[in-house]
């Protein structure tokens, strides 16, 4: 009972706002020497600060420079803002102690500017403001809305306008020069590394080239584009050697035919039976040829040589030649050299030539033989050099076709091995052509990114001569001095 009584006169002697106004204007003359004094340095201190000015500019980051900073800037994460990271690096290298003498040294921005030092350095970097702006978007992978980073501010202050918007113009030409310089590197180094590269393939293709060049020279006709070929080829060396083999079984005949007339007419009785068997040849054949007939001129020559007491067995090979080419003349008037007769003499003649090209005397006589006989001898010698010609060349064609044959029979492999090295030069030179084109590409940006034309940060808004201070907020401050008087003036009172 007795702590109730005790609570209760507590709460009945706790102090009201009455009270404490009494207490706060009893003692009004400590409010105002501790609060008045404090306000009054506020008020001179706002008063006292030299107005400052900002000059400040806009650049904005195109897409594209986005994605080079993806590439100057390693990624880390998911999210990794790389052209923020981008930015901070730029700035670093913009605002290094190395670009800042020089802009120091190219204008003059401080009244008591002198010797740049580290003191000047530091107080012109904190005169610089640079920073991001980011922009809301949808992420079209996550769903998830993330910002974006689509431009920068670059500020520079100064008690003077005007060196406040030369400061910022330097600056701003330092970030686009920096940007420049470090896509111009990037394209340069991409350059370099795709020349490189493009030699060590070239190299490669080279020496490819080689190996492709030895590999046809080893198998010349065993190509796999030359597969349709050898097979026609086999084809028509498979036909011609049935054509010459049918006629040198087809002149066989004929010489063992003529062979057989040989030894008849060697057989037969002397010049008035041969004179006599000539002119009853000449009769006989006059019913079925022309007196032209290259046959009936040679008959008619014989019987004239034998009725004027000369004799066919006593000419020579020299004789025989130039009566075969007369006769050869007269068939040609009447026929073309298409002609078998025609063919036949050429063929005695090729004979008697053959005779005498072997070492034959070209005066030597046939002392015994009947005009027939010579005839005939003429015409197996003829025979026999036909079947020798047409041999030799049954022989080049099975030559030929063995060699075809076993084309075909390693075309398989050789297809197989041909295959990869036409494939692989073929990936080569087209991984050559990828390389020299990326490079050309990459020197083409470099030289575009030298001259100007290819910059990536656009400059929205440009820096102004500023019209008002920026600084300092001198209201802002005599409140925060006001405020701060009152509050230690209660502080004490209380």
């Amino acid at each position: 009972m007795s702590a109730n009584l005790s609570a209760v006169h507590q709460e009945s002697e706790a102090p009201g706002f009455s009270e404490y106004f009494n207490i706060v204007r009893k003692r009004r003359k400590l409010l105002l020497w501790v609060g008045a004094p404090i306000a009054l340095i506020g008020a001179l201190f706002a008063i006292g600060l030299p107005d400052v000015y900002r000059s400040s500019a806009l650049i904005e980051i195109e897409q594209e420079a986005r994605n080079a900073a993806q590439q100057m800037m390693p990624r880390s994460g998911e999210e990794e803002p790389y052209a923020d990271k981008y930015v901070q690096s730029l700035s670093t290298t913009v605002l290094s102690s190395k670009n800042l003498k020089r802009m120091l040294t190219e204008h003059q921005l401080y009244e008591d500017q002198g010797q740049v030092d580290s003191a000047l350095l530091s107080q012109l970097r904190g005169d610089i403001d640079v920073d991001i702006v980011t922009v809301p978007i949808i992420d079209p992978n996550t769903g998830r809305e993330r910002k974006v980073v689509s431009a920068f501010t670059v500020a520079y202050e100064n008690e003077d306008p005007q060196r406040a918007k030369i400061g910022a113009d330097w600056l701003v030409e330092a970030f686009l020069a920096q940007n420049r310089a470090d896509r111009q590197g990037l394209a340069a180094n991409a350059a370099q590394f795709y020349g490189a590269e493009a030699e060590r393939v070239r190299k490669h293709v080279a020496d490819m080239e080689t190996k492709l060049a030895e590999f046809k020279s080893k198998h010349p006709g065993s190509l796999p584009e030359l597969n349709q070929v050898n097979l026609g080829s086999m084809d028509r060396t498979e036909t011609e050697l049935r054509n010459v083999e049918s006629q040198i079984q087809s002149l066989r005949q004929n010489r063992v035919f003529l062979a057989a007339q040989l030894q008849q007419a060697r057989s037969a009785a002397p010049e008035s039976a041969n004179l006599r068997q000539l002119e009853e040849e000449y009769r006989r054949k006059s019913t079925s040829y022309d007196v032209g007939h290259p046959d009936m001129i040679a008959l008619r020559r014989q019987i004239e040589t034998m009725r004027s007491g000369g004799s066919v067995a006593g000419m020579s090979l020299r004789a025989q030649l130039q009566q075969q080419r007369s006769i050869l003349s007269e068939a040609r008037q009447r026929y073309s050299e298409d002609h078998p007769d025609v063919k036949r003499i050429l063929r005695n003649i090729e004979s008697i030539e053959a005779r005498i090209k072997s070492g034959e005397s070209p005066d030597a006589t046939l002392a015994s033989d009947s005009p027939m006989a010579v005839q005939l001898q003429t015409q197996v010698s003829a025979t026999d050099s036909q079947i020798a010609s047409l041999q030799m060349r049954a022989m080049e064609l099975r030559t030929k076709m063995n060699d075809l044959e076993n084309r075909m029979a390693v075309a398989p492999e050789v297809e197989r091995e041909y295959q990869t090295v036409t494939r692989d030069l073929t990936s080569a030179r087209a991984k050559y052509e990828e390389l020299r084109k990326r490079q050309m590409d990459a020197e083409v940006s470099e030289s575009a990114i030298a001259g100007g034309t290819a910059d990536k940060f656009r400059v929205a808004n440009a820096p102004s001569l500023p019209e008002k201070p920026a600084k300092p907020q001198r209201l802002a401050i005599f409140l925060v001095a006001l405020v701060f008087g009152l509050i230690l003036s209660l502080t004490a009172i209380i």
